[in-house]
């Protein structure tokens, strides 16, 4: 297939555009007692739609062309890569106040195999066979594991399960739950040590498959359904994004990566093992297509460096530039056009409604009371840049901003609390 054309999207630009140039309302103008915001999309908006990706792959698109389409100038190239990745999947935010743990204690199940916890020379502390539950806590600098009404401190922990490169690859194949966390456990070894109080503990990974097989950012059953390149592109990029992060650990983890959106969705082998195995499969598949060996394979570059390659579900039509949304140009994050995303099939975002109500609208304005509510700028992606209050004597507040901000800001003043995306086409006086 060609470089993608992208069809016109006049129509859905031109929906978009409905409220920005309407006339603001006369001094008597009546005071609703709620409003109405339409609009589509879910996500950022920078980067690939998941479902324009899936799109695309239904009408034939390779997963390179997908990416092609959607970042623009990049290469998506074999090369080698880091064999290890390590995943903070509990523990205090490595990113300042953002996300994070801050229980004192967690729980760790060990189910179908043998363990074992080390302590820092590789001495067993203590073992056992699974269906057995570990308590870690920690105790100042330490970090500490109890069980059987016995605690260990020590400065810090390995826990390790069988079927592993790590402890009895050969024995009956352990998996690991810890509370508090959102996945399970096949692979690697955790780690444990003291931060901030709290059990800090990070999975170590083979990047290239044990990590990316536990990516849970797209839906493994689309493979099943003309989307397998979709999956492909999907992979490749998740391998980049990670792949930026690896440069050195976070002293705050000593980790690279965090296992929720604030880096990546990792939920290990929830997702490998997805539908008993059979959607997993999928999944793999189109992991292992993008892989050559366990440090080698296909990763996005722009200049021939690694991309941070962003990605969100779906479009209201066009994706964002990336200043637009945040704050810096990102060269190969550039708008481009994506009816795909209203078209995939599937989407529950290509409408949506949230509303506003009165007493909510009259503090996102600062006004005494709001009459009509209008969008009257837009960015290039048709995401809202202002958007304006006036009041029923004809004073008008305009809120100007990043989309990304703007969604948030609007979104909070909704009855829901947020707002899928910043693609607003309309909104309604009720």
């Amino acid at each position: 297939m060609a470089r993608i054309k992208a069809r016109a999207v006049a129509a859905t630009i031109a929906t978009l555009m409905v409220t920005a140039g309407a006339a603001p309302p006369t001094a008597t103008a009546a005071v609703p007692s709620s409003f109405t915001i339409t609009g589509s999309g879910f996500g950022h908006g920078v980067g690939m739609p998941q479902y324009g990706a899936y799109e695309l792959s239904r009408r034939g698109a390779t997963a390179l062309e997908i990416l092609d389409h959607y970042y623009t100038n990049t290469r998506a190239r074999f090369r080698d890569t880091p064999p290890i990745v390590a995943v903070q999947l509990f523990g205090p935010s490595p990113y300042g106040s953002t996300g994070g743990d801050t229980a004192t204690s967690t729980t760790a199940t060990i189910d179908g195999g043998r363990w074992r916890v080390r302590g820092p020379k590789g001495v067993t502390i203590v073992q056992g066979i699974g269906g057995r539950t570990l308590t870690f806590s920690t105790s100042g600098t330490q970090a500490s594991v109890t069980f059987a009404g016995r605690t260990w401190l020590r400065s810090s922990l390995l826990l390790e399960w069988a079927g592993t490169r790590y402890f009895k690859p050969g024995g009956n194949k352990a998996v690991v739950s810890i509370r508090g966390t959102h996945g399970e456990y096949r692979h690697g070894r955790m780690r444990i040590a003291a931060r901030q109080g709290v059990p800090n503990i990070v999975n170590d990974l083979r990047l290239n498959t044990e990590y990316l097989y536990g990516i849970a950012e797209m839906p493994s059953s689309w493979g099943l359904t003309w989307g397998a390149r979709a999956l492909r592109a999907q992979a490749i990029t998740a391998r980049s994004y990670a792949l930026t992060k690896m440069d050195a650990r976070k002293w705050s983890c000593g980790c690279h990566v965090v296992d929720d959106v604030r880096d990546q969705n990792f939920s290990g082998w929830l997702k490998e093992n997805e539908g008993g195995g059979y959607y997993g499969a999928v999944w793999k598949a189109a992991v292992d297509k993008t892989t050559r060996s366990i440090t080698n394979g296909r990763v996005l570059t722009y200049g021939g460096t690694p991309v941070a390659a962003h990605y969100f579900s779906s479009s209201g039509g066009r994706t964002a530039n990336s200043e637009d949304v945040w704050s810096s140009v990102v060269p190969y994050e550039r708008s481009v056009s994506d009816p795909y995303s209203l078209e995939a099939p599937g989407n529950s975002y290509v409408s949506w409604d949230r509303t506003m109500t009165q007493t909510r609208a009259r503090a996102l304005f600062g006004l005494p009371d709001v009459a009509q509510i209008r969008v009257t700028a837009r960015y290039v992606s048709g995401q809202v840049k202002t958007i304006v209050g006036t009041s029923s004597t004809g004073e008008t507040k305009a809120i100007t901003g990043k989309a990304d901000t703007l969604r948030a800001q609007i979104g909070a003043h909704t009855t829901v609390g947020s707002l899928p995306s910043a693609w607003i086409s309309k909104t309604t006086n009720n």
